[in-house]
């Protein structure tokens, strides 16, 4: 007979689930921990992502996906009605204002596009009426005025043709101005914006081609190639220079913020380690819920023969060990994505509380339904995997096998003469490899993270961490330094602030350290028969001293002589240059000789906090990509070689007893908006801070780990004193005393507990070795010292609950008289 009604299947899979309550209660936490952890991690993966694209798009400067450029209003009308475009805005450009010193493009811009622009502090409205703009503050206080409301400023200005630089005409006009607003800090808009009137726009001659469309498209993967089909479709094609376009000529602009735009940044090894904590779950979840599953099995293995004796197919048998995984499966997940997400969102408010370079974002509802899909998706993954097996050995054990199965093999070769309670611990323990190793390794793995966890936050050094980042008490610069945004003149610190702190009570010495930003570059600056792009730096004798050398030393009499230089290295032997080597630099056709007196570490407590790219050929994306040279220059002869006399940063030292004062100071300097600070007991809050924040996020997820690695030796002890209760009985009854019997249990307790330590051991010295060291090495704030307490003390918590729980639990199973539990056995 065959068994043909699913409705049947499904509620006898209910049944079998309801019949050992304990049992299924131990696969619900098990599955709901294991969907925590991939809950919270994808809360945590995407938070982070998005956040990074929300900081990349404040230096772009708009949300938009990508844009058609250098376009007319035909253009416009033809593109915007493609089928791939969700939504847009226009952008119209009149040309750049006509001042030598004020750097500042003048535009019309639709309200979407005012929508879609990040911009700050918006004061008033859009400009409507003919004589009004809407102007960046920092751009009218440059042409003198207060940039106030209703305020009346001229603007002169040139209509230019699109990246020609062709003037078509001069004008200069008086204007209201009815709105104001500042870029973000991190903006790369490097130029001002002043945005006028449609009603003005509309009365000036402009050329044609003075569009710019930016778009929406129906998501952000992979903008580029939609923007190439768009154009295609259309009839366009797309060309990489600018200037004079023929017509079906456009350009294309992708906003690279998108990680997976295309263009992004985004660097795969970054996603490593989030790749390994992903699969070391799913192994971790698989060696729990399989070994669950294998004894659940067992088990019920003669119930499964009688089901196959009465019809059951080897199909439907498996359906059925499959729908015994998804009724405890669902419910689990559900649970599981609801304290996951709440975890993820703790772990995220403490990331963005610690790093102020993330911006702070909210999980939105398409985000939180994205994270309990993949979730879900690989929870399910792992219990299905992890069912596979059990369920296929299922479906091939015969009615008359599964009949006669209790899992004891009798082999010839046991000799009765001997035998102890520690021998037959032994002989049952390994009587079946793959569960053996299964156990130990999922009792293995929570130990070696959180060990792993450990071995990190406790070789974390302080003056090591902070030693990179500030050499010196103080360190004032502009906040676009701070923000790895420095550019040039223009972002220097200004030197009545220098002037102020040295006159202060408490001064001890400081020194000022040069730049030119991106105001030069190669090929303007170079160094001849050598092709790397050099980066120049003025380093006054204080932050000298102050420098690690790791190569030759600084020698005061040859600096004074202005012909030496030292090279910053950001990675050992990175320079093409050694200690005595001479170097002809040229800037701007001005050559000067000079020799290397050493090598320092280059970091963000000497360097620009950002790392260019030049090209070969500046023309030429697609040739080669030049390496860069950071060379420290005395200050004269770095001004006189450059013509530069930006100071980017000003370090300094106090006395310990003004430190008050002196933070109250830089405090009242910060209202102003050129003006921000860093020092050594901000840089050792935010590490502390930071040290925390590892600590927290690793603790969490170690201590779920070790909640499900308990959780399965909880039941591994549970299911083998039920699955051997008859064999136990049996011994009871030759004569073997309760206490012997839970003697016997402890040491096979024992022996996995001991072996899952010195599998932890061994995998903790192969994960040091070809992981933690390297990674150690690369972040530069940690020293490398073997931990091993953790892997102690997760085992011997294993060998207190195989002690005490063991006991209890055979005590409490083994009420039922003699006779009644070795009846069970039929």
């Amino acid at each position: 007979m065959k068994v043909k009604k699913k409705a049947y299947i499904r509620r006898l899979a209910k049944s079998i689930l309801n019949a050992n309550k304990s049992r299924r209660n131990i696969l619900l936490l098990a599955i709901a921990l294991t969907s925590i952890l991939f809950t919270s991690l994808f809360s945590v993966a995407l938070g982070l992502g998005k956040s990074m694209e929300t900081q990349t798009m404040k230096t772009v400067g708009t949300i938009s996906h990508g844009s058609f450029k250098d376009i007319c209003d035909e253009d416009v009308e033809i593109l915007t009605h493609d089928k791939d475009i969700k939504d847009f805005s226009v952008r119209e450009k009149v040309g750049i204002l006509d001042d030598e010193k004020v750097m500042a493009e003048l535009s019309y811009m639709d309200k979407k596009g005012f929508e879609w622009s990040l911009i700050e502090k918006v004061k008033g409205k859009f400009p409507e009426k003919e004589n009004e703009v809407f102007i960046d503050t920092a751009t009218a206080k440059k042409l003198g005025y207060k940039g106030e409301i209703g305020e009346e400023i001229e603007v002169p200005f040139k209509i230019e043709k699109p990246y020609t630089g062709e003037i078509i005409e001069k004008k200069s006009d008086k204007f209201i101005i009815s709105g104001t607003f500042q870029n973000p800090i991190d903006s790369n808009v490097g130029v001002g914006q002043i945005y006028l009137s449609k009603a003005y726009v509309d009365k000036l001659s402009l050329p044609g081609n003075n569009n710019d469309v930016e778009v929406m498209l129906k998501n952000s993967f992979m903008i580029r190639n939609k923007l190439l089909k768009i154009a295609e479709r259309n009839g366009y094609k797309v060309v990489e220079d600018p200037g004079n376009l023929s017509d079906k000529e456009i350009r294309i602009g992708v906003n690279f913020a998108y990680l997976l735009s295309g263009d992004s940044s985004f660097d795969f090894k970054t996603f490593l380690p989030f790749l390994a904590f992903l699969i070391l779950v799913i192994v971790a979840g698989y060696l729990i819920i399989n070994n669950i599953f294998k004894i659940s099995v067992n088990e019920d293995i003669k119930l499964l023969g009688l089901l196959k004796t009465i019809g059951m197919t080897k199909p439907q048998i498996k359906r059925l060990i499959h729908l015994e995984s998804l009724a405890v499966a669902l419910p689990s997940i559900i649970i599981g994505d609801i304290v996951g997400i709440s975890i993820g969102k703790i772990i995220l408010n403490k990331i963005f509380a610690s790093n102020e370079m993330l911006t702070e974002v909210k999980l939105s509802l398409t985000v939180m339904v994205l994270i309990i899909l993949f979730s879900t998706a690989f929870t399910l993954l792992t219990v299905f995997l992890s069912v596979m097996r059990p369920a296929r050995y299922a479906a091939k054990v015969s009615p008359i096998d599964a009949s006669r199965y209790n899992e004891i093999e009798i082999k010839s070769k046991y000799k009765s003469e001997g035998i102890s309670l520690g021998k037959l611990a032994r002989r049952q323990v390994f009587s079946n490899k793959f569960r053996f190793i299964s156990i130990v390794l999922s009792i293995s793995l929570s130990a070696v993270i959180l060990n792993s966890v450990l071995t990190y936050t406790g070789n974390i050094d302080l003056e090591k961490g902070i030693s990179d980042v500030i050499a010196t008490d103080y360190n004032i610069a502009s906040p676009k330094y701070f923000r790895y945004m420095y550019s040039g003149s223009e972002d220097g610190i200004k030197d009545n602030f220098i002037d102020e702190i040295e006159n202060q009570k408490g001064f001890k010495a400081g020194g000022a350290l040069y730049s030119y930003g991106y105001e030069y570059s190669f090929p303007s600056i170079k160094i001849e028969d050598h092709k790397v792009a050099p980066i120049l730096f003025g380093m006054d004798e204080f932050l000298i001293n102050k420098q690690k050398f790791i190569d030759g030393e600084f020698d005061k009499d040859k600096w004074q002589t202005g012909n030496y230089v030292i090279i910053g290295e950001k990675i050992r032997n990175d320079s093409d240059y050694k200690t005595g080597d001479k170097i002809k630099i040229n800037v701007k056709n001005r050559v000067k000789e000079v020799q290397v007196m050493g090598k320092v570490e280059y970091n963000f407590s000497n360097g620009l906090r950002y790392f260019p790219v030049f090209k070969e050929d500046i023309n030429d994306e697609s040739s080669p990509t030049l390496g860069l040279e950071y060379i420290y220059m005395k200050p004269n002869e770095y001004k006189n070689l450059t013509g530069d006399n930006s100071i980017m940063s000003y370090g300094f030292d106090v006395e310990d007893s003004e430190k008050e004062n002196f933070d109250k100071l830089l405090k009242s300097f910060e209202s102003n908006p050129d003006f921000s600070y860093d020092s050594r007991d901000l840089q050792i809050k935010s590490f502390k801070d930071f040290k925390n924040l590892i600590e927290f996020v690793g603790y969490s997820l170690s201590i779920v780990l070790f909640l499900i690695s308990v959780l399965n030796f909880i039941n591994v002890i549970a299911t083998e004193i039920l699955r051997n209760m008859v064999n136990l009985s049996i011994l009871e009854a030759i004569g073997m005393t309760k206490k012997n019997i839970k003697k016997y249990l402890v040491k096979k307790n024992l022996i996995y507990s001991l072996c899952g330590l010195v599998f932890s051991f061994i995998i903790m010295l192969l994960v040091d070795k070809y992981i933690l060291i390297g990674f150690m090495e690369q972040t530069k704030w940690t020293s490398y010292k073997f931990v091993i307490m953790p892997l102690i003390l997760v085992n011997f918590v294993n060998i207190i609950i195989g002690i005490i729980f063991t006991g209890r639990f055979y005590e409490k199973h083994s009420q039922n008289s003699l006779v009644d539990r070795i009846r069970s056995l039929e």
